[in-house]
């Protein structure tokens, strides 16, 4: 596992490049551990299924999720899960940039990396990959400036969908993002209304903007996985269980759904429910208004499991009935948590009406949609779903089938790399069994 740290980065000679290969920049704004390798997926399966060479344009600090739960401010390489001989991950000098006194917050925080144009001009790769996530960071513009002198396309993946408020200092800069957006080669979302607010914000070529859902392991999201552990220490027994999964902070709504369990228990149909909500807060002032109504409310069928270990992840979905999301409107609609209740089989109430454009949850088929922030229609859709068994598994069944076909990291990747051989004139050709053998694996057995 080929890693240069900061202080040999400089030095390190690049490997000679091959003509038959494609050599890919992977610059992504942050990549975090904390979750196992999911940020890394991509590249490996790059690397390792269609024969590229990665050089991934990190740095020697840790995100503000990683340093937090790690605690440490250098990046957690010892996280690192084992990457292929051909991925080269540069820990680059950098130090973190933050705007305003709100600490973590999107659009407002970024890492300055000084060395990130002199290690591409040295590195030539045939394409740059990279995830600025809500605005063109200052790591944008010097990928940019890079691209122009070396001639390669540049791919963006921006995974938000909503807009974040355009402040005055992103006015001004505007124009400056709408110059560099004109000149990117392709554009990568991951749903409807990423591709439409890029259209209206930017003027981006329609042709350039790819639709590609968000991928997910569906391999370990699964609904027959061993949940005695989890379970056991949660208290959970035998009862209904009904869970939030995610960051618990109050833009994601997580209090009406405390609001809604204290509907059903006044009239007594949550009497045999457990409300779980797995997950945390990287800052403990945002998740206030659902500390203070869960402390007013008294409940005493909540479980808040805090943080838990990314290997104990899938088991927490695998032991949930019942999936909620309250308020998806705000960034991102599309969540990492929603991808995995999808491939974990989970029946799911999301409110989103408005914004349905953001999730690939068809209402009454692989999910239930209702208005965001609205305990009552939670509340009435945890009691239908409750009482009909046949709808929760149908629903659970077919989101969980929507997430192998569509949003495997396999199928992804795939769609990806032809994304990247169009633009670079690099990668051999697969076959067709080559491709449904990556891209269709032999089926799990799904128990929901």
């Amino acid at each position: 596992m080929p890693i240069v740290t900061a202080d040999r980065v400089k030095h390190f000679v690049p490997p000679p490049k091959r003509p038959d290969r494609m050599r890919i920049a992977l610059s992504h704004e942050f990549v975090e551990l904390y979750r196992g390798d999911k940020d890394l997926r991509v590249g490996k399966i790059l690397c390792e299924d269609y024969g590229c060479e990665i050089v991934h344009l990190g740095t020697d600090i840790a995100s503000p999720a990683d340093s937090r739960i790690f605690k440490t401010r250098a990046y957690p390489v010892d996280e690192l899960c084992p990457l292929p001989d051909d991925y080269h991950l540069l820990l680059m000098k950098s130090r973190l940039i933050k705007l305003g006194k709100e600490g973590v917050h999107p659009g407002r925080i970024f890492r300055w990396t000084a060395s990130v144009i002199p290690q591409l001009l040295r590195w030539k790769p045939d394409l740059i990959f990279e995830s600025p996530y809500q605005t063109l960071t200052p790591r944008s513009y010097q990928t940019y400036v890079a691209s122009r002198l070396l001639k390669i396309p540049i791919v963006y993946l921006f995974s938000g969908d909503v807009e974040i408020s355009i402040e005055k200092k992103h006015r001004i800069v505007l124009p400056l993002e709408k110059r560099v957006l004109k000149r990117i080669a392709g554009i990568i979302s991951y749903n409807d209304a990423g591709r439409q607010r890029f259209i209206s914000k930017y003027g981006s070529c329609a042709d350039k903007i790819h639709v590609i859902p968000k991928p997910v392991d569906h391999r370990s999201f699964r609904s027959n996985r061993d949940t005695e552990t989890f379970v056991t220490k949660f208290g959970l027994g035998s009862r209904f269980v009904v869970a939030f999964f995610g960051r618990i902070c109050d833009r994601r709504g997580a209090k009406y759904l405390l609001d809604a369990a204290a509907t059903l228990n006044r009239n007594g149909a949550g009497n045999d429910i457990a409300f779980v909500f797995v997950g945390g807060q990287l800052m403990p002032d945002r998740n206030s208004e659902f500390a203070c109504r869960l402390k007013e409310l008294g409940l005493d069928n909540v479980v808040v499991t805090g943080m838990i270990p990314n290997q104990d992840i899938p088991a927490a979905y695998a032991a949930a009935d019942v999936a909620v999301f309250p308020d998806l409107t705000n960034l991102p609609g599309f969540t990492t948590a929603l991808a995995e209740s999808m491939a974990s089989g989970l029946a799911i109430i999301i409110g989103i009406k408005g914004w349905e454009s953001a999730v690939p949850i068809i209402d009454g088929a692989t999910g239930l949609i209702i208005e965001a922030r609205n305990p009552e229609q939670i509340a009435d859709k945890i009691e239908i779903l409750k009482n009909d068994h046949r709808l929760r598994a149908s629903l659970g069944e077919n989101a969980r089938r929507f997430a192998e076909r569509h949003m495997s990291y396999e199928r992804t990747v795939e769609t990806y790399y032809e994304i990247f051989k169009q633009l670079t004139g690099k990668g051999a050709v697969c076959s067709d069994d080559e491709v449904s053998d990556r891209t269709h694996p032999e089926p799990e057995t799904s128990a929901v």
